[in-house]
């Protein structure tokens, strides 16, 4: 999930005391009428670390260790993933996905051009948003529709998949192009899972011991029940097949590991972070860029840029962003609304224009 919103970072210094009334008057109007609607942001500021927790679910208010879904911001991972799978030789950028991918996977070719790893990651690969296929199974069960679409469909349906432009034509958000990639990575590094091989080069490495799929039981107890915007419970999200583009649970505490190991330039992954954080591909001159899934808001005046993702699923929203060198935001609601955004960016403005 993302939309557009353009950051005006060139300010005036923000000082530090406004932060809390920041994140105080966004968080209050995001919970506001809402009984249920928890939220937790945390913020990297000046190198310090806060974070805040508004709102209860069920007379329990959230904490750094809530459990939330965080939908698409599981592409920026795998986009990490993919720079250090590059790095360590398994794969590289440009590799035709068909190469990594099980045999009796065909994927679908346009203008005699293969989609590689590259174009998976930055949505150049002219595959759609969805697979062929997923509108109809997600009809079976419309409040968690990729849980409805398994591996086998997917096999089935992909090379009857219509490319909308040859591949590297043209930017097109796609969560099935995300969702390959993370196949033809685990596959290539001989993984049984996504979500293996995941946890093994880039969860584990940086202390991330509550991000992943499949949830022990203790954190399922720690796992905050989701709603839609107008308040109805809704069901976890299921992943079977297209794991790599949103399946991903996490929290505040986890995020913030790793919004710190992508500011650091000495840590675990350093160079697989910054690989993540190129520009790969230009969208908008001046406005909008894409880097290994992230999505990245170039300054004028070299000022460094915003880099972000955020995330959706039926009763759950997140963001996670930084400014290199400045800090950076995560914010994770049972709520299912994209004004969670607004509170991001307004954040990631004030880390940018800290002093």
């Amino acid at each position: 999930m993302r939309r557009l919103i353009l950051l005006a970072l060139v300010a005036g210094p923000a000082r530090a005391d406004d932060l809390k009334d920041l994140v105080e008057k966004h968080g209050k109007a995001l919970v506001k009428d809402r009984p249920h609607a928890a939220l937790v942001v945390g913020v990297i500021a000046r190198g310090e670390e806060q974070v805040f927790a508004i709102g209860q679910c069920e007379g329990k208010a959230p904490d750094r260790d809530t459990v939330f879904e965080i939908g698409s911001v599981t592409k920026a991972f795998t986009g990490v993933l993919l720079a250090e799978r590059v790095k360590a030789g398994v794969v590289k950028f440009d590799d035709p996905v068909q190469m990594h991918l099980p045999e009796g996977w065909t994927v679908p070719r346009r203008d005699d051009r293969d989609i590689t790893l590259l174009h998976l990651a930055t949505h150049t690969s002219g595959l759609p948003r969805t697979p062929r296929g997923f509108v109809v199974a997600s009809l079976k069960d419309p409040r968690n529709p990729f849980g409805q679409f398994d591996l086998a469909l997917m096999v089935k349906e992909l090379p009857e998949t219509e490319l909308r432009e040859p591949a590297g034509a043209r930017h097109v958000y796609s969560n099935l192009g995300v969702g390959l990639l993370g196949h033809a990575l685990a596959h290539a590094s001989k993984a049984p899972s996504y979500e293996a091989v995941l946890r093994e080069r880039v969860s584990e490495p940086l202390g991330l011991a509550d991000t992943g799929i499949a949830l022990t039981a203790a954190q399922k107890k720690r796992l905050v029940p989701g709603y839609d915007e107008d308040g109805r419970p809704r069901p976890n999200w299921d992943f079977p097949c297209l794991e790599a583009c949103g399946g991903l649970r996490s929290t505040v505490a986890d995020q913030l590991k790793f919004v710190r190991a992508n500011l650091d330039q000495s840590g675990p992954l350093k160079d697989a972070l910054a690989i993540s954080h190129r520009t790969w591909r230009v969208v908008v001159p001046g406005e909008e860029e894409i880097g290994l899934c992230w999505v990245r808001h170039p300054t004028p005046k070299k000022a460094p840029p915003s880099i972000w993702h955020n995330g959706q699923t039926g009763g759950y929203h997140a963001f996670c962003g930084f400014v290199p060198g400045r800090g950076g935001v995560v914010a994770l609601m049972n709520v299912a609304t994209m004004k969670v955004d607004d509170l991001g960016f307004a954040v990631l403005r004030h880390v940018a224009e800290a002093k």
